[in-house]
């Protein structure tokens, strides 16, 4: 019918026979009747049962292979290259039906008895209408308990469910049920010519025009043409898959039945992998089956059309002749298909004709994509040029800014050192210009110290030295680990460094701690270059030139454990200086500052210099990230070696879950919504490593529970909507176990946090105040959903969570149980991409426990890509560092 390769690729063959109906009757039935009926006409539709059910994609890959013939009672089909045929007989060696020829006047007879006696009351007694599902339940609930009753009733079932089925809910057949009142009679009635003529008759009536289209509906024992061919083509059922679609004419009974959801059919990929082979065993022609044998001569038809071509390819076939794909020529292809569509058209039509026919033509989309390229190609073209074009403008604005940018970092960076020597210079001369040069003017006897809390004046010449003096002021602070003792610079500011003021008193040029010492700083101090300073020498006596300042990193420490506890030093002139005894003003750096808040680290610091990770890794816990402990650098360079490691497919056990290298990866990527073992799995991380790491009282109180929670809940619920006496209800050990310890006694928690999934669609995190009895919906993505959505969501947490509170799993208890109301802060980051909100929710919640509801509002979209990967390490480092 079409030519190689022009055959129309439609979606599948729709029939009307339920693919479940063989064993869902059959199981109603006891072993002994079984029995009975295998060894009857209707016996090897016990085997058939076994195996794959109807594949309505299978066989509309078979129907666009036909070969066109002029038989009316026979079809043929072209498989790997090799003719195979599906007749009566074929039909009659694949069921076990009789399939002679019908009695003579039997439909007047049957008639005739009907309107004497009939036999449809003595078996369904008054009711004037019954479906085989009715007749399914009342065998299944065992209504009926005569033997031969159950037999007829399965057997009626049997024919009009599966040999021969017209709609999807069938109807026992009046005359059917008369027939069957001699059931020896009735399995000797040829049934099987009855529905292959059904069948033959539903497939001949579709021409190339018909069978261009999507789906096509097929009246009759549709399955027996797969089983011919799972016959003639052995390596068919080689591979089989399971097919839980209900559109393949599956009634509600089987997708509502659990024990008939899953069923093995034919793989139509695989199928198709063989029809390319040619060493592929077919039969084109079945072999009689010796069990039930089938006389030739009652499968004849007396109108049958004589046809010289099939009749030699029966000849070539007999003789075991070899066909190939190249002997099958001919066959009408996509264009004529379309000319023969535009002339089956009539001439005149109504509009309401019109609209009708128009709505059934199927476009080919291979044909439309071909005409669309040709029509937007000039278009492509001209964009292809633009888009070169403005590429090598870009890279000329590139080289022109790096040359610029390179000339004034070299600016900034000249300009930046001429500050700092003129500082230094103005400050050193200062502090040497009102020394006193005369040597007959004696200096008092009495000296004063300045205080260290002496404001440190230095002229600012510019921005950056204002940039310059806050980073000074403040890198003390911030370079010395939290578990070293260090001075605070209110408290002594007093350098070793003395000079004389222009009173003759002793001056103290104070310089800051954070510029004379860091713990950290060996290995990362900026020292200014020597030779730019080469003009302090004239001004500054060589005995004061040792002092210690910034540049030499010398601590007050180092100088007097250098020097001995009593340090004496001599002044210009020679005379010796009383003891400094500096530990005066040292006190216990823990006692120092009163306040509990931790320091924020300067702007400044980070973006003008390169801190080391323990400034970077303090900055990151002051902007509130959760899974992020390293810097960016860091977490790229790990994530780059955890790529490579995920390659290959691999368990890793994640706090007592496993989870599989394509997790991982998607916790990274965020390409699609997080199923719920992925939202798990951060859960783990969030218990079992992060909350580790941030200290804040309000942990203690808080408990953060998995998905396991919520899908418990709401699995449970349409159990306790039906009870009355709703504080009667004895909640499932697998709930009460999520609330309560190892021991079962209930957590003494607050609040607690969990994931809810809204439609499997979009995630949101839940926190319940068991104090107040409150839901805070964490909604990343309010646009989403409405107010009335949600409530429809949470409806199971909110009339559940009252009664659980008062089984003494919380601490909330109230005099009336009434249901809990919920809120959704409107302060919370929003974002537009609902793969993002599996880990935006849990990032909600861990902020909001440790930080508050305010801080939920400074999740920025362009943390999410940092925090997944930093996720993805740090799951990965349950099985090895990177």
């Amino acid at each position: 019918m079409f030519a190689a390769g022009e055959e129309p690729v439609g979606v599948r063959v729709l029939t009307y026979q339920s693919s479940g109906a063989i064993k869902r009757i059959l199981n109603t039935l006891e072993a002994e009747e079984v029995e009975i009926i295998r060894r009857s006409a209707f016996g090897k539709i016990i085997d058939i049962a076994d195996k794959p059910v109807f594949s309505g994609r299978f066989a509309r890959y078979m129907l666009s292979r036909q070969l066109k013939t002029k038989k009316k009672h026979e079809v043929w089909f072209r498989f790997a290259g090799k003719p195979v045929r599906f007749s009566l007989r074929e039909f009659a060696i694949v069921t076990g039906l009789p399939c002679g020829k019908f009695p003579r006047r039997s439909k007047l007879k049957l008639k005739q008895t009907i309107s004497e006696k009939p036999y449809w009351p003595s078996l369904f007694g008054k009711s004037d209408y019954l479906t085989v599902a009715t007749i399914i339940k009342m065998l299944r609930r065992k209504t009926v308990k005569d033997r031969d009753i159950r037999i007829k009733f399965a057997c009626l079932s049997i024919l009009e469910s599966v040999f021969l089925p017209t709609s999807l809910k069938m109807k026992i057949c009046r005359e059917h049920a008369e027939a069957i009142e001699d059931i020896e009679e009735f399995f000797s009635y040829p049934w099987g010519r009855m529905a292959f003529d059904m069948l033959m008759c539903s497939i001949k009536e579709r021409d190339e025009v018909a069978l261009t289209k999507n789906t096509i509906a097929i009246k009759g024992f549709a399955l027996a043409l797969q089983l011919v061919m799972v016959e003639a083509v052995p390596s068919l059922t080689e591979v089989v898959q399971e097919s839980c679609s209900s559109s393949e004419s599956d009634s509600e009974d089987d997708v509502l039945d659990p024990r008939w959801a899953k069923k093995q059919t034919l793989s139509p990929a695989h199928a198709r992998n063989v029809d390319k082979k040619s060493h592929v065993v077919v039969r084109s022609i079945l072999s009689q089956d010796s069990d039930r044998p089938v006389d030739e001569a009652s499968v004849l038809w007396s109108d049958e059309e004589e046809d010289e071509t099939v009749d030699n390819m029966v000849e070539l076939i007999n003789s075991n002749y070899t066909f190939v794909h190249s002997m099958f020529v001919g066959g009408v292809t996509k264009m004529e298909v379309d000319h023969m569509r535009e002339n089956s058209k009539p001439a005149m039509k109504t509009k309401e004709s019109k609209q009708h026919s128009s709505s059934t033509v199927d476009i080919d989309p291979g044909f439309v994509g071909s005409l669309v390229i040709e029509h937007i190609k000039p278009h492509v073209a001209v964009m292809e040029l633009k888009l070169n074009q403005t590429s090598r403008r870009i890279d000329s604005i590139e080289s022109y800014l790096t040359g610029y940018l390179e000339s004034l970092m070299g600016k900034f960076k000249e300009e930046m050192l001429q500050t700092i020597t003129s500082m230094v210079i103005t400050y050193l001369g200062k502090g040497h210009s009102a020394a006193p040069h005369d040597p007959h003017l004696n200096p008092p006897e009495t000296h004063n110290f300045v205080s260290g809390n002496l404001p440190y004046m230095i002229p600012l010449a510019d921005d950056n030295a204002k940039s310059i003096r806050n980073v000074m002021e403040n890198l003390s602070d911030y370079s010395t680990p939290p578990s070293s003792p260090r001075n605070c610079q209110a408290e002594n500011t007093l350098s070793p460094t003395i000079a004389l003021g222009q009173s003759g008193l002793l001056m103290s040029a104070p310089v800051y701690q954070g510029m004379a010492h860091s713990a950290h700083s060996q290995n990362h101090s900026r020292q200014i270059d020597m030779n730019q300073l080469s003009g302090v020498d004239k001004v500054v006596p060589r005995d004061l030139m040792d002092m210690p300042s910034f540049t030499l990193r010398l601590t007050q420490e180092e100088n007097m454990k250098g020097a001995g506890e009593g340090v004496v030093k001599e002044s210009v002139n020679g005379s010796p200086l009383p003891d400094l005894n500096f530990a005066d003003n040292i006190e216990d750096p823990q006692t120092s500052r009163k306040s509990k808040r931790q320091k924020m680290v300067p702007s400044d610091l980070v973006e003008n210099y390169h801190c080391g990770p323990h400034i970077l890794s303090r900055l990151r816990r002051s902007q509130k990230f959760v899974f992020i402990w390293y810097d960016q650098r860091e977490v790229e360079r790990k994530f780059l070696k955890l790529s490579h490691q995920l390659a290959c497919n691999s368990v890793i056990n994640v706090a007592g879950l496993s989870v599989s290298s394509k997790e991982i990866i998607l916790i990274a990527e965020r390409s699609m919504i997080f199923p719920s073992k992925v939202v798990d799995i951060l859960i783990h991380l969030v218990r079992s490593v992060v909350l580790q790491h941030l200290s804040n009282e309000n942990l203690h109180s808080c408990y953060f529970l998995d998905t396991k929670f919520e899908s418990a809940l709401v699995r449970s619920y349409p159990k306790f909507k039906k009870l009355k006496n709703k504080e009667s209800y004895s909640f499932p050990k697998g709930v009460l176990a999520l609330v309560n310890d190892d021991g079962g006694t209930p957590l003494q928690a607050r609040g607690y946090y969990f994931p809810f999934s809204l439609g499997k669609e979009h995630w949101v995190g839940v926190y319940f105040d068991t104090v107040q009895g409150h839901l805070s919906v964490l909604d990343c993505n309010m646009s989403y959903s409405n107010e009335a959505s949600v409530a429809k969501f949470l409806t199971p947490l909110l009339h559940m969570l009252p009664y659980l509170s008062t089984r003494g799993s919380m601490d909330i208890v109230r005099e009336e149980v009434m249901p809990f109301r919920f809120d959704r802060p409107k302060v919370v980051s929003q974002i537009d991409h609902l793969p993002d909100s599996g880990l935006m929710a849990v990032l909600l919640m861990v902020t909001h426990a440790v930080y508050g509801i305010d801080a939920c509002k400074n999740i920025s979209t362009t943390s999410l890509s940092e925090e997944g990967k930093s996720a993805a390490i740090m799951a990965y480092e349950f099985k090895e560092k990177l």
